[in-house]
């Protein structure tokens, strides 16, 4: 999306790590024993109305708060539009309808458990709760869910960038997605800490959760975190050297050399077999340019990417490098400009956002 550039004026984060507090970034790691991760929860009461929040599911409990802190971080009472993006949806209250289907043979089944089950209820939630009737969508793609609504709402930024458009994301550690996950391989066999994943080199990952909201402007605000140059998707890379070619290509179009990156935030996931390629592109194209990691802190699911996007937008507003994400105790620059973010999911889903630090 070349010549546009889009700005985060406000986050809201709920993670497995103490994220929902935008004072703080990442002062206390917390540390998992198990392959699990779950989100560290605020207290809800204060962003959702007591009575609302009896309703809900803990996933959407989760998003809607996280929803309302980035509304409130951008100083937005009514966005112009809602995006939502997932991977796989609420799959705690999907399963519950389907197991109450077959229990009772369909018959005087719980209409909860499948309003709440469905793909958009986050959105629409968000958007009855803040009253907003403008444009509201739900993308539901796996592995580039979250760049597909990122497309979307820079799109209708193009379009009027006086406007603001709150983009989220949400995917749930469910139970049944990781015995799922444990047939194919996609998460490791033995129990690991979770700031150990990248000394393991075996197959398989971490599973985690989170919801993230970001508000999306096409104009900077006193808010601003960072300013997102441009995103591009790279769907199942025929070769390293087309990886490459196509990091490159993302990299020219932007009129960014590799040397003005100060910052590569690599979405390896700590899976030996599925890591391999963007191993390799980060050993090869991007060896001089400092790393950091994401993934030991939030788990991998489809929209990890959004904690990513989370990490580089506060590093550049804070220019702070945490610890916790530096890959080596190696150099790592004292101003951070430019940061290159790339991921990928199940070594078929690859993508690279650009971020600017926005000067005020």
């Amino acid at each position: 999306m070349e010549g546009m550039h889009c700005y985060i004026n406000g986050i809201g984060i709920i993670s497995p790590q103490k994220t929902f507090d935008n004072d703080e970034f990442l002062n206390e790691v917390t540390i998992y024993d198990q392959n699990v991760l779950t989100c560290i929860t605020p207290d809800f009461k204060k962003y959702v109305n007591p009575v609302q929040l009896r309703r809900l599911s803990r996933m959407l409990r989760i998003g809607m708060t996280a929803a309302k802190i980035s509304l409130q971080d951008a100083h937005i009472e009514v966005p112009d539009g809602i995006i939502t993006a997932t991977g796989y949806g609420f799959l705690d209250e999907t399963e519950k309808f389907l197991r109450e289907l077959l229990e009772r043979e369909e018959k005087q089944l719980t209409p909860t458990y499948f309003m709440q089950g469905t793909y958009n209820a986050l959105a629409g939630l968000v958007a009855l709760s803040v009253k907003c009737t403008g444009y509201n969508n739900t993308y539901v793609s796996k592995g580039f869910a979250f760049e597909n609504a990122l497309h979307d709402a820079m799109l209708h930024l193009k379009e009027n960038k006086f406007s603001t458009f709150l983009v989220g994301t949400y995917d749930e550690a469910a139970s049944v997605q990781y015995v799922a996950g444990m047939r194919e391989h996609h998460y490791k066999e033995g129990r690991i800490i979770n700031t150990d994943l990248y000394k393991h080199r075996t197959p398989g990952s971490i599973m985690g959760e989170g919801s993230a909201f970001f508000s999306l402007s096409g104009s900077p605000a006193a808010s601003t975190w960072c300013a997102i140059q441009d995103v591009r998707i790279v769907y199942t890379p025929e070769s390293e050297e087309k990886l490459s070619d196509d990091v490159t290509s993302f990299l020219n179009v932007n009129h960014v050399n590799q040397d003005d990156i100060d910052i590569c935030i690599s979405g390896l996931s700590g899976d030996a077999t599925r890591d391999i390629m963007l191993e390799n592109l980060e050993r090869a194209m991007l060896k001089d340019t400092p790393h950091v990691y994401f993934k030991h802190l939030c788990g991998e699911y489809t929209t990890a990417i959004s904690f990513g996007l989370w990490l580089g937008a506060s590093i550049l507003k804070k220019q702070v490098i945490p610890e916790a994400v530096k890959v080596t105790p190696g150099h790592y620059p004292s101003h951070v400009n430019t940061i290159l973010l790339v991921n990928q999911f199940m070594n078929r889903s690859y993508s690279m956002i650009l971020l600017k630090r926005f000067n005020q």
